[in-house]
């Protein structure tokens, strides 16, 4: 069976049709052929008599299925040349020919292949009764712009801005374009200020190869719309197919829309014969001579997808071909163009599927290189464009193996300017760059205030650097600043991204939430692996013969796996709102497998404790170790209990960050009136400890209950000297919980 016959005798076998007729085939060798089918249509109760529905849908439709390429692509449904034109969802068509309806939102062609031949016919069956009944559209969803399924031109511009400076007096706006010609088409973008020009120029300069030629250069576009009155643009209701396809036509639609169409027709005259009497060689217009409409027009609801705009816009291209011969007369051909939105930071969030209002959030960025300037640039994608950043750093050669940016030259320019320099190519004109070092930022009140506005959604840390880690924990300015922190790293060549978020207050910091991933590490074999990777030594990478660079191999699509892990995290954060408690945030993959997953974590309030001893100390413990020791001094109740300390110390930050415990070992006394921390496994345990935490932990001290309260005891602080004479140089910890809460003494030797 031939796959005609086939499809026949699928459409034989299709409820919804009463009549299939014989196939038609072409004799031009082109395979396609078509088929006449009739559709019982179920009319409205008060049309049935009539057997027309007020819509002018009738109870019998025949309707041809024009096959293709079959059975790659669907058939292409036609109805009766009379069939009622002024209806949504019709394709544009010429004029006088059978009417095309717009059957299904997507591809006829994935339907097919999706659900088989049956779902096309049904989807036409369901066209019909809508069309019938007048439902094809709710105009409380909004008006159905002009179809455009097919175009061979795209017009680029502003339709807002356009529409804001188009006059409304009536008269016709004239507006400069640059364009491409190439086949048939031509893709033209109107210059963004959209100056209106006294006189309308075209050029026309031959481009490509001889293998691939095209042609470029300025056409004029003409923008017109029907003259206020009252201050009131008209409003124009009725569905218009498109079947402009020559400059009468055009006039015929532009005076349907209120256009005054002779004025129009005189400016495009006048258009014509001032570029053929003017000083260009006209016969170098290979491409022959353009030029573009936009047709512009008041709906009585705002355009499907428009985000409230109820103002449609209509291009379409005009091309002169040009008689040397008889250069006064020209045949001119129309067709309609694609309206194509600018960049703009509205259109990417949109297409991002994000709020327009992530569009204000602005986000400060310290560190611009390779994970930074990909953070940057995923966020700016997503509309996100607002960002401030800071890098001191100078764009190298070798930097371009990971960095989010690929143009070559200027390289001598600071990263954070190059970063900025792409997000104004994206029309995030609002980005600022700032060559200064991250530290001076944050020890600088002054420079603080000026670099980080009081309503940006985040400071984001993406330098990798410890010192900034240090500075951010101990900066004043961050501290006093309403804006939270936020911290991204990558660890393990790449298989581990680590992002960070301070609490509200910063109730937890940036320093702590770091503290604790490497606890993690202790209890997460996976996690573990993933922060090691293959070694976690920086390497000295050559980038010329007597320059080396201090860095950690891994490839761009490593790095681009965990910036984009992170953007996503930002993104989720600024359209759906920052938690009050902090969060860890990790994604864990290797080198194997390409996957990864992503986990996140709340993060309690961290309990600060201040030392004065040894010239002043930070005792900074974390929620879950608060809430430990909590629990097993009231499970112990009236018996004092307790075990060691795992933490780590910052001699920058004078801080010690309590992020672990160790259990009391089995031969440890407990009554109510001492408790003695046994030795038995305790030395293997914390060695232990300290390795499963990749070095970073280690122990700090010990901690135990005073059921009855009080301060620490003689036994205490003995015990205490202790432990810091054998800490050899590092600061001791003895924490002590009582009922009203915790105390602590810190002893160094």
């Amino acid at each position: 069976m031939t796959t005609a016959a086939c499809a026949i005798e699928q459409l034989c076998r299709h409820r919804g049709i009463t009549r299939v007729g014989t196939p038609e085939f072409d004799n031009d060798g082109s395979g396609r052929w078509r088929v006449e089918i009739d559709i019982p249509v179920e009319l409205p109760s008060r049309a049935q008599t009539a057997g027309i529905s007020a819509t002018g849908v009738k109870a019998m439709e025949t309707c041809a299925l024009v096959f293709r390429n079959w059975p790659l692509r669907a058939p292409r449904p036609l109805l009766r040349r009379d069939f009622p034109r002024d209806l949504p969802h019709i394709n544009p068509h010429s004029a006088g020919g059978m009417v095309p309806p717009c059957i299904y939102e997507g591809s006829l062609d994935e339907l097919l292949h999706d659900r088989g031949l049956d779902a096309v016919v049904d989807q036409l069956i369901d066209w019909l009764g809508k069309a019938a009944s007048g439902t094809l559209i709710d105009l409380s969803q909004g008006w159905e712009p002009t179809r455009r399924d097919r175009c061979p031109s795209t017009a680029e511009f502003s339709a807002e801005r356009l529409i804001a400076v188009t006059p409304a007096d009536g008269k016709v706006m004239t507006i400069s374009a640059r364009y491409l010609a190439v086949g048939d088409g031509v893709y033209c973008r109107l210059l963004p200020a959209l100056t209106p020009q006294a006189d309308a120029t075209f050029t026309q300069d031959r481009r490509g190869t001889p293998e691939n030629p095209f042609s470029g250069g300025i056409l004029p576009a003409f923008v017109a719309r029907a003259a206020a009155v009252g201050g009131q643009f008209p409003v124009l209701g009725k569905y218009q197919p498109d079947t402009v396809v020559d400059l009468p036509s055009l006039l015929e639609l532009a005076s349907a829309l209120g256009i005054d169409a002779g004025t129009f027709q005189t400016t495009l005259a006048d258009f014509y014969r001032a570029q053929v009497l003017g000083l260009q060689d006209y016969t170098q217009w290979t491409k022959g001579l353009y030029a573009l409409v936009v047709l512009v027009v008041k709906r009585p609801a705002p355009l499907v997808g428009s985000d409230g705009r109820d103002v449609e816009v209509l291009p379409y291209v005009l091309r002169y071909d040009i008689d040397p011969n008889a250069p006064l007369e020209h045949h001119c051909n129309v067709h309609p163009a694609f309206h194509s939105h600018v960049v703009s930071p509205a259109l990417l969030a949109r297409t991002s599927g994000l709020p327009q209002s992530t569009t204000q959030a602005k986000v400060v960025l310290i560190g611009c290189g390779s994970l930074g300037s990909k953070v940057s640039m995923h966020l700016a994608r997503a509309g996100i464009g607002q960002q401030i950043l800071v890098d001191n750093e100078v764009m190298s050669p070798h930097n371009l193996a990971r960095h989010a940016m690929m143009e070559t030259s200027s390289l001598a320019l600071h990263k954070a300017e190059k970063v900025k320099n792409a997000l104004n190519g994206l029309s995030h004109l609002d980005a600022k760059a700032f060559n200064l070092d991250a530290i001076q930022l944050l020890t600088s009140s002054e420079t603080f205030a000026e670099v980080v506005p009081p309503d940006a959604i985040l400071v984001i840390d993406t330098t990798a650097s410890l010192q900034v880690l240090v500075a951010s924990a101990c900066s004043g300015a961050m501290s006093e600043s309403p804006v939270r922190l936020a911290r991204a790293a990558l660890f393990g060549q790449g298989r581990c991204a680590v992002l960070v978020l301070e609490a509200q207050g910063r109730e937890s910091r940036v320093d702590d939430i770091t503290v604790l991933v490497f606890e993690m590490c202790r209890w997460n074999p996976g996690l573990r692996g993933a922060m090691i990777g293959n070694s976690s030594e920086l390497q000295r990478i050559f980038v010329g013969d007597n320059c080396r660079s201090l860095t950690t191999s891994m490839s761009d699509a490593l790095i681009s796996r965990s910036a984009a892990m992170v953007a996503m995290q930002v993104q989720k954060w600024i359209s759906d709102g920052k938690p009050t408690n902090g969060q860890l945030c990790v994604g864990l993959g290797d080198t194997s497998n390409i996957g990864s997953a992503w986990q996140v974590i709340d993060v309690g309030k961290t309990l600060v404790i201040d030392v004065q001893e040894d010239g002043g100390w930070q005792v900074r413990v974390l929620a879950h170790v608060e809430q430990a020791i909590d629990e097993d001094a009231r499970y112990w109740g009236n018996c004092e209990t307790g075990g060691a300390l795992l933490g780590h110390v910052s001699f920058e930050a004078r801080t010690i960050t309590i992020a672990g415990l160790v259990p009391a070992p089995i031969d440890s006394v407990r009554s109510e009136a001492t408790f003695l921390l046994g030795t038995e496994g305790l030395n293997q345990t914390l060695v232990e400890a300290h390795a499963t935490s990749l070095g970073h932990l280690m122990f700090v001290g010990t901690w135990h209950s005073h059921p009855m309260g009080g301060s620490h005891s003689g036994i205490d602080k003995d015990t205490l000297k202790k432990i810091a004479t054998d800490a050899r140089g590092f600061p001791a910890v003895s924490l002590v919980w009582t009922p009203q809460g915790f105390i602590c003494a810190v002893d160094r030797w």
